[in-house]
């Protein structure tokens, strides 16, 4: 049949609902991520911590295993072993190094696949197919950080919880709600620290259109910025080069949410401040590149 003699109608099928659109972009997000069979393998390595975690944790309240090991540990009996008291151990500071260590391995996983999630689609005019359809900005931006975001809470502050609630389970007597402010101190730092590293990658990926030179670039603002800083620090004799320290003063604002006795090198409020206006300028430098249309100049 001839083109011309077909009649065409408009869809008139079941609509996604617009506020849940963002979650197209996630979705096929995540196919793309984890069709990567090296790093579906790190992510499993990532859950390794979680489950040293909650083998220890397991071993420290555990009388059965205590009396196992009594004899290999220098003829103690149960009890002299120092471990049947899981408070003294599983304390903010032990979350702290947990939290640490998984925080690492996390933005490694960001460093790898985070700024491919929009390098691509600048590389290919892809945004402007992406804006035309009844998708905002806000929501394109929304799709792919969630992405990010959901990966990185699975490696941090969703796995501290549950070892949160395991250790409270095991130990008893109130101690769930004695420390409660621990678990609160890691959501928040847990939110902040993927805030920071979502907004920080994206911000990298419109402005560097080749992925591998932009994860490059993320990784050398990580480890290269915290050098400059120090040279400032000696230069002016002064601690104020910490500002551009971002993984300094992510770990001051941990080591003051955990309420660990440490000696800041600068203010908690300069330290918070630094850390929100990155992210300030991340999201400008978003809304200034991500545009619905581009004008290509002979």
């Amino acid at each position: 049949m001839a083109v011309y003699k077909r009649s065409y109608k408009a869809y008139s099928g079941p609509q996604t609902p617009a506020w849940s659109r963002f979650t197209v972009l996630s979705r096929y997000g995540f196919s793309t991520v984890f069709a990567s069979r090296p790093f579906t393998a790190y992510t499993v390595i990532c859950l390794l911590p979680f489950l040293g975690g909650l083998t220890f944790i397991y071993f420290i309240h555990s009388a059965s295993v205590q009396t196992l090991l009594h004899g290999w540990l220098y003829g103690r009996q149960p009890g002299q072993l120092g471990l049947h008291t899981g408070s003294t151990i599983v304390d903010a500071e032990w979350f702290l190094y947990f939290l640490a260590i998984e925080a690492w391995m996390g933005f490694l996983a960001t460093a790898w696949v985070g700024p491919g999630m929009i390098t691509k689609d600048f590389a290919n005019n892809a945004v402007q197919l992406y804006l035309s359809r009844p998708l905002s900005r806000p929501e394109y931006l929304l799709g792919k950080a969630s992405v990010l975001g959901v990966l990185l809470s699975c490696t941090t502050w969703i796995p501290a919880l549950l070892l949160f609630g395991l250790q409270a389970a095991l130990e008893g007597g109130g101690w769930g709600w004695q420390y409660l402010w621990i678990a609160g101190s890691i959501i928040i730092a847990g939110l902040m620290y993927i805030l920071f590293i979502v907004l920080f990658s994206m911000a990298v990926s419109v402005w560097v259109r080749w992925r591998i030179a932009a994860t490059a670039l993320m990784l050398a603002i990580f480890f290269v910025l915290p050098g400059l800083g120090q040279a400032a620090n000696v230069i002016l004799r002064s601690q104020w080069g910490m500002v551009i320290n971002f993984p300094g003063l992510i770990v001051q604002i941990w080591l003051d949410l955990f309420r660990i006795v440490h000696r800041p090198m600068i203010p908690s409020w300069a330290a918070w401040a630094s850390v929100l206006l990155a992210c300030s300028i991340c999201v400008w430098m978003l809304n200034s590149r991500l545009k619905a249309r581009e004008v290509e100049r002979a």
